[in-house]
């Protein structure tokens, strides 16, 4: 989107990193592999307790942008610092648009529900990735009798992920395997489910190799529960060899919404360990399926996960122009 919006000369970005991630194979990594200038301003806010960080967070972006004269506010999908940077746009009179507007679980012990639904409230201009999403927004009356602008854009996980090519190194040995992750809290959490995850995934990969990059929490959880894995587990990756590690598997089993779309684009089939996923689009086109958090359960899905018969043929996510659509819009909404 940053280069995309590069093109019109008379819009001036600046990029604000808060620090919600801040390890370098979590954060300095991804600027530099997807051609993303460094940020301008990084508040580097560490706190674990959410709660507390969006506090700070919003505190700190709301000071900033009293600084900013006829600024815009854009912000990205359901993370803490996403509704932080929405309170404190509305709290210092910008405009507010946000992008991956209108999933739905209907679940609000999921922080990512509120963080959505509150962002969605605020925006003053919603863009959507999917028809579904869009019909949503529509239903709950944005767009008409809520005095905001509403937008169906495409995806820009998937303008990024066709620019940026797979690197060709050889991240493991296994000819046929399947690409787990999970870093869900609602996974890590419960001691119980995460023991079931890693159980059925032992039990899977008896059969079929499985592989996880493994992710800093899920790491700590691991070895808090005394957790044993007998699947190969991996540092996290970069974007192109995680390109790469997810183009070459078999299946792809985990409970990350990026990952689950990255799987569709790829045209592979997924095990999705949610209760509530926030693509059900790709579970309808019988391209995934969903599962508990229950050994038994999760192995009898893989199961038949390999008997699926998936129609990857509907665009669900757009055809890779979301950023070109988004720029021709904000080029005449910034004009008005």
């Amino acid at each position: 989107m940053y280069n995309e919006l590069a093109k019109d000369k008379n819009i001036f970005q600046k990029i604000i990193h808060t620090g919600q991630h801040y390890s370098a194979n979590m954060s300095d990594i991804f600027f530099k592999e997807l051609l993303i200038p460094s940020p301008d301003v990084n508040f580097n806010l560490q706190n674990n307790f959410p709660h507390i960080f969006i506090g700070e967070a919003a505190e700190s972006l709301y000071n900033y942008f009293l600084t900013q004269k006829n600024a815009v506010v854009f912000t990205y999908g359901d993370t803490n610092t996403t509704l932080a940077a929405a309170m404190a746009a509305k709290r210092s009179s910008l405009s507010l648009i946000h992008f991956e507007a209108g999933v739905r679980t209907n679940d609000t012990s999921m922080p990512e529900e509120l963080n959505r639904i509150i962002t969605d409230r605020l925006a003053d201009v919603n863009y959507c990735c999917t028809e579904n999403n869009f019909n949503i927004m529509q239903n709950e009356g944005y767009g008409m009798a809520i005095k905001n602008e509403l937008k169906l854009t495409g995806d820009l996980m998937l303008d990024a992920f066709l620019n940026i090519a797979p690197s060709k190194t050889k991240i493991v040995d296994h000819l046929n395997y399947v690409l787990c992750t999970i870093h869900r809290e609602a996974n890590l959490i419960s001691k119980q489910k995460l023991t079931n995850i890693i159980s059925a995934l032992n039990q899977i990969h008896q059969v079929t190799p499985v592989v996880m990059p493994i992710h800093p929490h899920t790491k700590k959880r691991l070895q808090e529960y005394g957790l044993k894995t007998n699947f190969d587990l991996l540092q996290p990756l970069g974007y192109p060899d995680m390109k790469a590690l997810l183009s070459n598997a078999e299946y792809i089993i985990t409970d990350s919404g990026g990952t689950s779309r990255e799987a569709y684009f790829l045209q592979k089939k997924s095990l999705i360990i949610m209760d509530h996923p926030f693509w059900p689009e790709i579970i309808n086109e019988k391209c995934s399926l969903q599962t508990a958090a229950e050994s038994d359960v999760i192995i009898q899905n893989f199961n038949l996960l390999l008997h699926l018969q998936p129609d990857f043929t509907t665009n669900i996510f757009g055809i890779g122009n979301a950023a070109q659509n988004i720029r021709k819009h904000l080029t005449i909404y910034l004009a008005q």
